[in-house]
């Protein structure tokens, strides 16, 4: 179902979907209420998600996901300054690493979005994506920027 969106850089094509799922939660709330409409929401960005997961993982050498391949993801997701990442640890079964500012969160809010949307449109595609990525990636993330912490973590675990 995926156009080919590869030329679109990936902060500029958040901002258009952004704009897209704000409409449509806008539209549904009246309806539904807040509850459904964020669900429905959710449901669509999930699965967004995990369909890029899975692209992703195509990706990878021999069609083998890895961890090691995996981690190549941070260069896309800092792409055009979207995200400033730091304390990056890799070894064989993990992944950790603080974004100290997220570019989402700050172009959501100049768009005027409500602060629920922030964290469907962005933090909560990152787990689906892991998930299409492999069942054996898993996501752990205690703090989000979106939740009001300085910095979000992120630890992905690769179970064998």
């Amino acid at each position: 179902m995926a156009a080919e969106l590869g030329s679109i850089p990936l902060k500029s094509r958040r901002a258009i979907e952004a704009e897209l799922a704000a409409r449509i939660y806008f539209a549904a709330l009246p309806r539904l209420g807040e509850a459904a409409a964020l669900e429905i929401l959710n449901a669509a960005m999930d699965e967004a998600a995990r369909e890029a997961g899975r692209a992703f993982s195509a990706q990878a050498p021999g069609g083998v996901p890895s961890l090691e391949h995996f981690s190549g993801v941070l260069r896309l997701w800092q792409a055009g300054g979207a995200l400033d990442i730091e304390d990056v640890r890799n070894t064989p079964d993990r992944l950790e690493f603080r974004v100290t500012r997220c570019g989402y969160m700050e172009m959501y809010a100049e768009m005027g979005l409500p602060k629920p949307l922030h964290a469907t449109l962005s933090c909560r595609r990152d787990a689906a994506f892991a998930e299409g990525y492999s069942p054996k990636l898993a996501l752990e993330r205690p703090a989000t920027i979106s939740e009001g912490s300085p910095a979000c973590l992120f630890v992905f675990r690769w179970k064998d």
